[in-house]
This record gives structure tokens, C-alpha cells and sequence, in this order.
């Protein structure tokens, strides 16, 4: 009987294991055979800001080139003016809104009196917040072609302190696909 249920068991966990996925969208397969320790030396694309008013966008861009910056170094990679590996960062940030669509349950047909009065399913807006997208490109400086390139899409927290923290996350689920 025990030997009955093992038999099914692994092929379920098999299956609940295989079904994680990453929060790491990598945009085709060529890039799986990219190793970064073929590089001994990382650099940065200039910034272009497109929000030049909004201080907290120069100081996500620079925690973000901190962050990356102590991972190529954790990786044997060191920073310099002339690199092997060159990284372009893609930093989009849109308001969004959440909504949630009505039903009888929670908002019942109520009669008003008049004649041409219809109850009907809709969205209603019961919140904003912002999402982040972070797209990372990792380029060979001599051949100039894109040698990786990764996105990850989060919500961007409001309270500045959670940020740091959301940048962290971002880039670690980076290079945790890189390591892979």
C-alpha cells in the first residue's frame, strides 16, 4: 500500500516542482548558453532621464548601479572605464489601477423607481499603484550585440525605505537568471 502511494507521490511533486517559475522574463533562448565569467570587466551605459524633474528617478538609477555594481564584483568582475561587458538599464514606471468587477453578491439590484433603470456588470476602480519594469542588457563591448538581456515587472512600493528593498529583490532575481 505505501509502495502504491510513493508511486504516485513522485510523480506529483515532480510536477508542483516543475510548475515555479521565474520573475525573470528572458526574451529568447539564445541567451542561455551566455556565461559571465567569460568577462573580467563590467561598465555602464549613460542614463538618459526622462523624468530629469523627479529626484527619486536619479536615486533609483543610482541604487540600482550600486546593487548591480556589488554583483558583477561578488561574480570576480571589476568595474572600469573601459570594459568588456557593458550593461544598458531600462527603467519604465507607470501608474496603474486596480479594479474589481461588480456582482450581485456585493452590490445588489436595488430598485430605484424608475422605469429605465438596468443593474449591470462593471469595472470599479478601488485603488492606484505603480509598476516597475526593469530590463537589463548585458553587451559585449566588442562585438556590440546584446549578450543577455533579462526584464523583471514588480510594484513599485510607496514608502521610500521599501524601495531600496524592492531594487534589491529586482536585481538579485537578475543575476540569480544569470547564474542559471
Amino acid at each position: 500500500m505505501k509502495a502504491f502511494r510513493l508511486q504516485f507521490l513522485f510523480p506529483i511533486l515532480f510536477l508542483l516542482g516543475s510548475c515555479t517559475s521565474s520573475l525573470v522574463t528572458i526574451e529568447n533562448d539564445s541567451y542561455k548558453d551566455f556565461d559571465l565569467s567569460a568577462y573580467e570587466s563590467f561598465g555602464f551605459f549613460e542614463v538618459s532621464e526622462s523624468e530629469p524633474d523627479n529626484p527619486n528617478f536619479a536615486k533609483a538609477v543610482e541604487l540600482l548601479k550600486q546593487e548591480i555594481s556589488q554583483a558583477m564584483e561578488s561574480r570576480g568582475l571589476s568595474e572600469s572605464p573601459n570594459p568588456e561587458l557593458k550593461i544598458n538599464l531600462g527603467l519604465v514606471v507607470e501608474d496603474k489601477v486596480q479594479t474589481r468587477e461588480t456582482n450581485l453578491a456585493t452590490d445588489p439590484f436595488m430598485y430605484t423607481g424608475q422605469r429605465r433603470y438596468t443593474w449591470s456588470v462593471e469595472e470599479i476602480p478601488v485603488g492606484t499603484y505603480r509598476e516597475g519594469s526593469l530590463t537589463m542588457h548585458l553587451v559585449d563591448s566588442k562585438s556590440t550585440q546584446a549578450v543577455w538581456v533579462g526584464t523583471i515587472e514588480r510594484v513599485v512600493p510607496k514608502k521610500d525605505e521599501k524601495k531600496a528593498e524592492a531594487i534589491k529583490f529586482a536585481v538579485a532575481e537578475l543575476f540569480k537568471e544569470i547564474d542559471n
